[in-house]
């Protein structure tokens, strides 16, 4: 009965350690992000020395250039939008629907945030859409923060031309 009780000890230490490390492995997975402003975790960079219009006119020019539409300063956050590719196509809308035409696209949001003194925080959020621009079938499916160096070297471009 001893040895029992022994090997049942040992199997529930090896099952929470297990769990142990399994919570502080989805901990680690926060990365930068856990420390940031809820609305900078996704991609975000300060910019200094400059006007909310100066870096909303450069965050036009850098989104246009990769092939975005929209983007009017006068609504909050910015929107910018294009066609998604085959492959996200088929990742969010399937192989049967994807071929009958259904289709996505990549919608960013970007804001800009004052920081303090002089200093704006430029910032965004992606999402995939189905049946963009349908009023009741929309869905915007928000991109995890594993998915954001496109969107972070967008506004790293943006930083580097206002430098």
């Amino acid at each position: 009965m001893m040895q029992s009780s022994t090997v049942q000890f040992s199997k529930l230490r090896a099952v929470t350690t297990s769990a142990l490390a399994v919570v502080l492995l989805a901990l680690a997975g926060f990365g930068c992000g856990a420390t940031k402003p809820s609305g900078a975790s996704f991609a975000s960079v300060l910019i200094k020395g400059r006007t909310a219009q100066e870096i909303a006119n450069v965050t036009a020019q850098v989104f246009q250039e990769e092939g975005y539409v929209g983007g009017s300063m006068k609504g909050h956050p910015m929107v910018f939008q294009k066609e998604g590719s085959r492959m996200t196509d088929i990742a969010y809308q399937g192989i049967v629907d994807t071929h009958y035409g259904a289709g996505t696209v990549v919608r960013v949001k970007v804001d800009i945030v004052s920081a303090g003194a002089e200093t704006h925080r430029l910032q965004c959020q992606a999402y995939v859409v189905r049946n963009a621009g349908d009023g009741f079938f929309e869905e915007e499916q928000r991109l995890a923060n594993i998915r954001s160096g496109p969107y972070r070297a967008l506004l790293n471009k943006v930083a580097d031309r206002l430098k």
